[in-house]
């Protein structure tokens, strides 16, 4: 929003992925291409108004006045013929032109500072400095208990469908591994797996009378699901989603209550708490 004569008006920034047969075309035409864009996503504020357009070349104002047009001028003036332009050529260090384009853009300093440390990785980075604390789960040096991980995968039907899952569960604070299995499925999906190796690494947890669970896994829909963040909406996910609950009531199947403040589900001698692990990608 922006402030005009007492009166606070809308600030719309509008952007354009440009077709192939665009990508060559000249800046002035990429301009009028911007302007279109910006009548067509904002024509019910601007209908019937008169239009005051700032621009680095004369292109916009021929095409707006000329009368003898030929090829794509054309077509851009019968686009633009419907609308009330009034065209103002500015240079780049044109000061007032300036001051306009400052007013209307929030001042930034420091904000890409601020997100360094969440920034999602870009294309072709060979490492990826993020916070660990935003990586993995962190437990205190004293924790004990026991910490579950688990993983899935599985081929696309049109390779096998087939696929495996494989969970570890460790004793802390020694990091001592109690059970690390896997098993073999002849037909699923990627979803499906790690569900099973969640739900095996669990039946593995009770069989060694563990009181105190962490769950970890990179999982987003599994673990999702089963703090109830999202739907389960597939027939054959949400039976092994009741099979995980099923699981988590044989401990205790009473005294449950959810913490607000963190995914982290509380229950009286049964403490499970569920990160996702985000492993930074080698390349």
């Amino acid at each position: 929003m922006q402030e005009h004569d007492g009166v606070m008006h809308p600030v719309r920034f509008c952007g354009h992925v440009l077709k192939d047969n665009e990508v060559n075309y000249h800046p002035a035409e990429k301009e009028v291409l911007a302007l279109l864009l910006l009548l067509m996503t904002c024509y019910t504020q601007l209908a019937g108004r008169t239009i005051n357009a700032y621009t680095r070349f004369s292109t916009l104002g021929w095409i707006n006045t000329s009368k003898t047009l030929f090829g794509r001028s054309t077509q851009f003036a019968v686009m633009l013929s419907p609308w009330h332009l009034v065209v103002h050529r500015v240079t780049e260090d044109d000061s007032a032109f300036a001051q306009l384009l400052h007013s209307t853009i929030t001042n930034c300093v420091g904000l890409d500072k601020a997100l360094q440390r969440v920034a999602p990785p870009s294309k072709r980075t060979p490492m990826v400095r993020m916070d660990p604390e935003l990586l993995y789960a962190r437990l205190q040096n004293d924790h004990r208990g026991f910490v579950l991980s688990f993983d899935g995968s599985a081929k696309t039907p049109k390779h096998g469908g087939y696929g495996s899952c494989a969970w570890i569960l460790w004793r802390l604070p020694d990091w001592k591994i109690e059970i690390a299995a896997s098993a073999y499925l002849e037909s699923t999906t990627v979803n499906q797996a790690e569900y099973m190796g969640m739900n095996e690494g669990l039946r593995a947890a009770q069989a060694y009378g563990a009181t105190d669970l962490v769950i970890v896994g990179d999982s987003r829909l599994a673990i999702q699901q089963s703090l109830g963040v999202i739907a389960c909406l597939k027939e054959s996910l949400l039976t092994q989603l009741n099979i995980h609950e099923s699981s988590l009531r044989d401990f205790n199947p009473s005294d449950i209550s959810t913490s607000p403040e963190s995914t982290t589900l509380w229950r009286t001698r049964w403490q499970e708490r569920r990160w996702q692990e985000r492993r930074p990608k080698q390349h």
